[in-house]
């Protein structure tokens, strides 16, 4: 997608604020249609609210703290690409939280690396159970699930309810 179309996209959205089910609806099929709107149901029953963000993103937010993102990509091959981020830092607590549930696998398998986006390339280095990693994005997201299937989702849902347990009232 050219970057005329891009910010033409942002101002279309900006004006309209598009519901994420919407955009969901258009962009994407099959699994990852039905995954999507799955999650987006799943933070609705824990009464967080996706509000759109930017172009084909939403914040999801709860007491007025963003809990995570997701995206959807309406310029994907197959089924669409769809993405959530939490916006949770790897720290001890949770890695005693993912230790608990065992996800520690499916979170290192969907670190966010730096892929020279901004001004932080080449990333940073982490410690992440135990596990060096270089090059990790040193935006304030660390984890990415793209297109989630069942195992994966449930790891972020995991993390979406941490993380809301964690704002205060």
């Amino acid at each position: 997608m050219s970057e005329q179309n891009k910010r033409s996209l942002y101002q279309e959205q900006k004006k309209s604020k598009p519901k994420i089910e919407e955009i969901i609806n258009i962009s994407l099929k099959n699994d990852n249609k039905k995954n999507a709107l799955e999650f987006v149901a799943f933070v609705k029953s824990f009464r967080m609210t996706p509000q759109w963000a930017s172009a084909n993103s939403w914040a999801v937010i709860y007491k007025s703290k963003r809990v995570c993102y997701i995206k959807v990509s309406d310029n994907a091959p197959g089924d669409g690409f769809w993405c959530v981020r939490p916006t949770i830092e790897y720290d001890d607590d949770l890695a005693a939280f993912c230790k608990k549930e065992n996800l520690e696998n499916i979170i290192l398998k969907s670190v966010h690396f730096c892929h020279a986006c901004g001004k932080c390339a080449p990333g940073k280095r982490v410690i992440f159970f135990g596990k060096e990693l270089d090059n990790v994005c040193c935006a304030p997201i660390d984890f990415e699930f793209h297109n989630p299937d069942s195992a994966v989702m449930d790891c972020a849902k995991k993390l979406i309810v941490f993380k809301r347990s964690s704002i205060s009232c």
